[in-house]
């Protein structure tokens, strides 16, 4: 069931700015089924360079677990709330995993 089209559960990072940030996204992603779970680290360093500069920052980072086919309406839907210019946004997929789980993830977003 794993490589069936569209079906590929895949865990989404996402950094933002904060919590409430977070917050947002993740309750926007599941009441819109988009999303079967959202786990939230409250407090990362982040460093990287952006416009020339070093950065070093403190941010949230979200992880969100759903499947393939919800990847880029799922983008689409955080890029509504997001208050980064250039937004990490990334797509891991899942290769092995509990299958009771996995399949819960798949139900929760079909």
């Amino acid at each position: 069931m794993d490589g069936e089209l569209g079906q590929k559960v895949v865990v989404v990072m996402v950094s933002v700015a904060n919590q409430e940030e977070a917050g947002k996204i993740a309750d926007l992603v599941v009441r819109s089924r988009l999303a079967a779970c959202v786990s939230t680290i409250p407090t990362v360093q982040s460093t990287y360079r952006w416009e020339g500069k070093i950065v070093n920052d403190q941010e949230s980072l979200i992880f969100i677990k759903t499947t393939s086919d919800k990847v880029l309406p799922l983008q689409e839907a955080i890029l509504t709330v997001h208050t980064y210019k250039v937004p990490e946004i990334i797509a891991i997929s899942v290769t092995q995993g509990f299958q009771p789980y996995l399949d819960w993830v798949r139900s929760e977003v079909s």
